[in-house]
């Protein structure tokens, strides 16, 4: 592929993101792709095909990208609080920049299962397995009650996702602006840290 046209598969590719798990437009049509990204509506089926396929691609590498993410936090060597720490931070910053990216997925896991055990298929590797050891050295010397690696994550991701599953609804219950929503999500990494550890969330760098 020519650089130009890499560099214009890009460029929509970004715009779409942007409209289907930034601005929760998931019924954004090929011509609004196509404005957006300011290019002929023809090139989204010369690249993509149909706009489905597109989505499709999109969300592959939107979960490839974080799991791979997940995956470096988590074998950083580093102490397992600190990972722990820059793994809240991350994820909690990737569903600001993408907030619609998580029910989508979850949507499209509910309506492809075949396409999402695929998925799971093709990545043997465990995040549990990257935190066991640390988990039970710090269950061992009695800083953390006792708890299964699964169970541990399961905990984790669900802190750190369910606000922006829920945003709709815990927006209007607390009466919350888009501003005040945004600060909220940031005193979340706080909050988080503190209920797992019961201690301040160290700074991550």
């Amino acid at each position: 592929m020519k650089i130009e046209e890499a560099q214009t598969e890009h460029v929509i590719k970004e715009k779409a993101k942007e409209l289907f798990f930034k601005k929760g437009l998931i019924k954004t049509t090929t011509q609004e792709i196509a404005d957006a990204a300011g290019v002929n509506r023809a090139l989204i089926h010369y690249y993509f095909r149909s706009r489905e396929h597109m989505l499709s691609i999109l969300l592959d590498e939107a979960m490839e990208e974080k799991r791979e993410r997940v995956k470096s936090i988590l074998s950083f060597d580093l102490p397992f609080r600190e990972k722990i720490a820059r793994y809240i931070d991350a994820i909690i910053t990737y569903n600001m920049t993408y907030p619609y990216l998580e029910n989508f997925i979850i949507s499209e896991t509910v309506r492809n299962k075949d396409r999402t055990e695929a998925y799971c298929a093709r990545n043997q590797s465990r995040s549990s397995d990257l935190i066991r050891d640390q988990l039970a050295e710090e269950i061992q010397q009695g800083r953390l009650a006792p708890v299964t690696p699964e169970h541990f994550l399961v905990n984790l991701i669900a802190l750190c996702n369910y606000p922006m599953l829920a945003k709709p609804i815990l927006r209007t219950i607390h009466g919350m602006t888009e501003e005040a929503y945004h600060e909220f999500l940031l005193e979340r990494k706080q909050v988080i840290y503190m209920t797992i550890f019961n201690e301040e969330m160290p700074s991550v760098s």
